[in-house]
């Protein structure tokens, strides 16, 4: 084994050698210390529910796949519905009708030969837009034989893609819209068949919509938390949705549909995927997750750029659920779980339960103190019902377990290297977590009430405008 793969190894055992260490020395000193059920239970508010979670959404999402799974040969791989049931019979392959891919870009001229590097075979079904881009990306993409429209104006991705859609060809029926950072990978380096297979397959299933994998590329201690988060977020939050599923900044939809549901949108960039699904699904649409085709991206790289992300999604959140919160109550009839999902889970947990979560996230932290003060300073503070060091050892101890379950049923093999080392830490990425949510709704309630945020995050640059409509595009050809 290498070094650096015998760190990685050695990394998180180290640190559950650590724990059952600190587990064992409270046990021993929980008789001196004074403990409350209730204190107890919402201290480990998070556990519970993360676990409960976990384990109804992996058994739906068994459920979904089991059929598919028991007749060898079929296409299923991770995908939400049962897809064999709706393609051609004996596995037959159908060629994809025309579909194009479609970007906002926005001063691109940096990372311009990453993106025409990425996305050069697939050249002739590429249609781009500049949404206001003040550098020569419009003019150096024209050079290269790529199309792209020039609005002149800083709309934000939604409006500007709405303009570009509206000028593709008739025939084009198909549209997968991606942002210009998102990397399409290929058979062997995690997807498991073609683009063109994953159009033709959705095509045939008369879906409005579909969300492909989405991976973190490996950069930095950072990344690995990201990348551990969202193999859970796709293989069990996506999957165990069936055809009530989200779309996200990559998606692949049907022409009609995302038309029709641009007529409706805000067009503001906050939540604009939550947006998008809930405005598809509210019409009776239906939108699914195929995992076998994996595309990846970029992480924010630095702590401030991934707190301002966090912050501009959670502001999105409340932004959307009580603008279309009647349209959620109408997805919420279609099923039980999507009843669980879109009112219980987003609406109960994530929003209603968020001060009790932040009251769940003091305790813990008082609980890390006290016990860091019994074993290295010799109990120099008070301790008591509050700061009970077991209420912080039995989480983080309940977390590690469950992030092992997690990794050894839901991520990737081939990733599992990778995220092993931050899977001891996840519980303090969970509570860090807290601070930018908390940011997010507090900025939605300023906004509303005084007029302005309280944090800008990076999103706001793209604050949607009133403009005036220019008559045409620039040219497509």
């Amino acid at each position: 084994m290498s070094r650096r793969g015998l760190a990685t190894v050695l990394a998180p055992l180290g640190v559950c050698a650590l724990l059952a260490g600190w587990i064992a020395l409270s046990v021993a000193n929980a008789q001196a210390i004074g403990f409350s059920i209730f204190l107890f239970a919402i201290a480990n508010l998070i556990v519970y529910t993360d676990a409960i979670d976990f384990a109804l959404r992996h058994y739906m999402r068994r459920r979904h796949t089991a059929a598919a799974e028991a007749a060898p040969g079929t296409p299923q791989g991770n995908v939400s519905i049962h897809l064999p049931s709706v393609l051609a019979p004996g596995g037959r392959v159908v060629p994809p009708a025309p579909f194009a891919i479609v970007a906002s870009v926005y001063n691109l001229e940096d990372a311009l030969e990453d993106f025409t590097e990425a996305f050069g075979r697939y050249r002739d079904r590429v249609w781009l837009i500049s949404d206001g881009s003040t550098d020569n990306t419009v003019l150096r993409l024209r050079q290269a034989g790529w199309r792209c429209a020039e609005d002149g104006v800083n709309r934000g991705k939604p409006a500007a893609l709405k303009r570009l859609i509206e000028q593709l060809p008739p025939h084009i029926q198909t549209v997968m819209v991606l942002d210009p950072d998102i990397r399409i990978r290929p058979v062997g380096a995690g997807s498991t068949l073609e683009l063109e297979q994953y159009v033709s397959d959705f095509q045939q299933s008369g879906a409005a919509a579909v969300c492909p994998r989405i991976m973190i590329d490996p950069d930095g201690f950072l990344a690995r938390f990201q990348a551990f988060e969202y193999a859970l977020a796709f293989r069990v939050g996506r999957e165990s949705l069936a055809d009530f599923s989200i779309t996200s900044g990559v998606s692949l939809y049907r022409r009609a549909a995302l038309e029709g549901m641009l007529a409706e949108h805000s067009l503001s960039i906050y939540a604009e995927d939550f947006e998008n699904a809930v405005l598809l699904l509210a019409r009776g649409e239906r939108i699914y997750y195929d995992g076998r085709l994996v595309v990846s991206t970029e992480g924010p790289g630095t702590v401030q750029r991934w707190f301002s992300q966090r912050v501009g999604w959670y502001h999105g959140l409340l932004k959307v659920y009580t603008e279309r919160f009647r349209l959620i109550l109408r997805i919420s009839r279609r099923s039980p779980f999507a009843a669980y999902h879109y009112l219980f889970y987003v609406g109960g947990l994530s929003i209603v339960m968020h001060l009790v979560k932040i009251l769940s996230a003091l305790l813990l932290l008082g609980s890390l103190v006290a016990g860091l003060d019994a074993l290295l300073l010799d109990q120099l503070l008070p301790t008591g019902n509050l700061t009970n060091p077991a209420y912080f050892i039995t989480a983080v101890s309940g977390y590690l377990a469950l992030g092992v379950i997690a990794l050894f049923t839901c991520v990737p093999r081939s990733e599992r290297a990778y995220s092993a080392p931050v899977v001891p830490l996840y519980l303090c990425y969970a509570l860090v977590h807290i601070v930018p949510m908390t940011v997010g709704f507090a900025n939605f309630f300023a906004l509303k009430l005084l007029g302005r945020r309280l944090y800008q995050d990076h999103y706001e640059r793209l604050v949607e405008h009133p403009v005036t409509e220019p008559e045409t595009l620039g040219v497509l050809e």
